[in-house]
């Protein structure tokens, strides 16, 4: 039986020691290595950086290239030759183009900065979703952590009442005390080991909550568990703080606040591009430009004599002749015609709007509605963050307050409890009485834990609030 017993207990250490314990960081590194959420994020920002550099680009010339192979059927006139084709011929056209904007009203600087502020806003938006994924996962991990405080105080408290039990069982078979103080001890007992369980179960919810957003797979949460640092050692400490020191340090670290500026500048920035599209511009292009006809002949050889030719008649009607010579020829070769058909252009164009069906100034008039509306956005983060703050210290001090309180709630708990065992020992009170004695510790210590925990999320979330490093 004891081989047993041991081989059973060597079991269950070697499975413990198997699990991989995850600390915090772990924890919110894998959160966000598998939200999905943040890897659109992350696509988003990639985007906007690829934005910012084609901004850059579109300051320089284009360059397009075209090249055609074609034959025609039917009378036509040879654009290279400027001759009538009745048969199929041939073409081939090479084209290569180019043109830049010289002056735009600004609009392309305009751009280029509103490409920066995109980019940087998009950063700002990955940097606050990993805030929001942050604190959930440290609220999750507290939350757990709180409950497997919670279980262990609780098996204390039911493994004194057990003990309690027995001692009064062997009173009650001594005859010493009444069945009746056994009954209420015992039913105390069944209703520790109920909070116990109940305790555990509220435990592998958070645990469930903590995986969930860890996004582990049904395997990886069978083996998981975590680090339990040592919270009770913590120091709890009245905040200081004023809600004006904190939410300053808060704005101004804030990503969420930052993106809602950062939009709000970009907006205004999109009202001047959308006037510049009203203004006159000028750009500069150039062309060049060659070709192939099959049409395209050049003589070989000398002309040779091919008799003669009627080319009138005199006042008498005598018939007047001419000698007539026959000309070989063949196409011109594709090099010497590409060269022959060269052609360049350049040129200057002044555009003037003049009348677009008002599609400039309601533009103009919408980038100044979505300029109004990210003023809104902006003044609403800072209101969200406020709240944010206001809430976070009055949790912080409220819990601290507690916290006191119920420390002394338990040292008084245990002292009393301590009594009312040494009196119950001495048959001065019923069992009763010490159940309400062992009640009264029970709850002071389930409210000194929430406490705790509540000051540390408090201050977790005030840490993120003013991008400060996360640690337990």
């Amino acid at each position: 039986m004891r081989s047993l017993f041991i081989l059973l207990s060597l079991s269950v250490a070697i499975g413990v020691a198997g699990q991989q314990l995850w600390t915090l960081d772990q924890c919110m590194a894998r959160a966000q290595e598998r939200n999905l959420d943040l890897r659109n994020a992350s696509l988003n920002a990639d985007l906007a950086s690829k934005a910012h550099e084609q901004a850059y680009w579109s300051f320089l010339p284009n360059l397009n290239g075209a090249a055609t192979h074609g034959y025609n059927w039917g009378k036509t006139i040879d654009q290279y030759t400027n001759t009538f084709a009745t048969d199929r011929v041939r073409t081939n056209n090479l084209y290569l183009s180019s043109d830049v904007v010289l002056f735009q009203s600004g609009r392309k600087h305009k751009e280029l900065k509103r490409s920066a502020l995109d980019e940087q806003a998009s950063d700002k938006a990955l940097e606050a979703l990993r805030n929001d994924i942050n604190t959930a996962v440290v609220r999750a991990y507290l939350d757990l952590l709180g409950m497997r405080e919670q279980i262990k105080a609780a098996e204390n408290q039911s493994a004194s009442t057990r003990q309690q039990s027995t001692i009064t069982q062997e009173l009650v078979n001594a005859g010493r005390v009444a069945r009746a103080d056994l009954l209420d001890i015992q039913a105390q007992l069944a209703q520790e080991e109920y909070t116990v369980e109940d305790l555990k179960i509220q435990a592998e919810k958070a645990k469930l909550t903590l995986a969930q957003l860890m996004q582990l797979t049904p395997e990886e949460s069978k083996e998981f568990n975590i680090a339990a640092p040592a919270i009770s050692e913590l120091n709890l400490v009245e905040p200081t703080a004023t809600e004006e020191e904190v939410l300053a340090k808060v704005v101004a670290s804030n990503p969420a606040y930052a993106q809602a500026d950062l939009g709000m500048q970009s907006a205004e920035y999109g009202i001047a591009i959308t006037r510049a599209n009203a203004l006159p511009s000028i750009s500069f292009n150039a062309s060049l430009g060659t070709g192939y006809s099959g049409r395209n002949l050049e003589a070989v050889g000398n002309p040779e004599p091919a008799g003669s030719i009627l080319i009138g008649a005199t006042d008498d009607g005598t018939p007047v002749y001419a000698p007539n010579y026959s000309q070989a020829t063949q196409v011109k070769s594709f090099s010497q015609q590409l060269n022959d058909n060269l052609n360049e252009s350049v040129g200057f164009t002044l555009s003037v709007p003049i009348f677009n069906n008002m599609r400039n100034r309601y533009a103009t008039d919408q980038m100044r509605v979505q300029y109004e509306q990210a003023k809104n956005d902006l003044q609403k983060r800072r209101n969200i963050l406020q709240v944010d703050v206001q809430n976070a210290l009055t949790a912080q001090r409220g819990a601290y307050r507690q916290y006191i309180s119920a420390k002394l709630a338990v040292d008084a708990s245990e002292e009393a409890l301590r009594m009312a065992n040494e009196r119950f020992e001495q048959q001065v009170i019923t069992a009763t009485d010490l159940n309400v004695a062992k009640a009264r510790l029970q709850q002071s210590t389930s409210q000194l834990i929430n406490a705790k925990y509540s000051y540390i999320m408090a201050e977790k979330a005030l840490d993120i609030l003013q991008g400060f490093p996360v640690t337990l």
